[in-house]
């Protein structure tokens, strides 16, 4: 690939990907809009593994430790999450999602589902068919980097 290509290539991922994002799962009405926010990333990265410490979600949401701290207040008010001490050192509090948490995430997941259906359905058969193979593409891709 010449240095053009990857160019486009870095400004198609930069530019394009989150409006993809964008476009499949917000909703027409307003009114309906879900918590897609920092809460709904916040847990899904703890239901996906287990407990980690506060910087330990932040690095992987690229979300700073102060910003964090707000967040996970918020959650844990909600009783969306709660902290428990580190075993091995007592300076470090890991966050551990709780039942309340998971029911939202599956709760939202369902909605977003719904969502996402209902604005893939303007798309023609052959159209549906070439996202897929382009996402299941990118999936590859995907964790072919995270192997590196």
């Amino acid at each position: 690939m010449n240095e053009t290509q990857m160019e486009k290539l870095v400004d198609n991922l930069l530019k394009y990907l989150p409006l993809f994002y964008q476009k499949v799962t917000t909703p027409e009405e307003a009114t309906s809009k879900q918590r897609l926010n920092i809460h709904y990333q916040i847990l899904g990265v703890l239901e996906h593994y287990d407990d980690l410490p506060i910087s330990h979600i932040g690095k992987k949401l690229h979300i700073s430790k102060p910003n964090m701290t707000v967040q996970i207040d918020k959650l844990a008010e909600e009783g969306m999450v709660k902290r428990l001490p580190d075993k091995k050192d007592r300076r470090i509090i890991r966050i551990e999602i709780t039942p309340k948490g998971k029911s939202f995430i599956a709760t939202s997941q369902k909605e977003v589902e719904i969502i996402i259906k209902k604005n893939l359905s303007a798309l023609s058969k052959e159209e549906l068919e070439s996202l897929y193979q382009s996402t299941e593409n990118i999936k590859k891709i995907l964790l072919k980097i995270e192997e590196v």
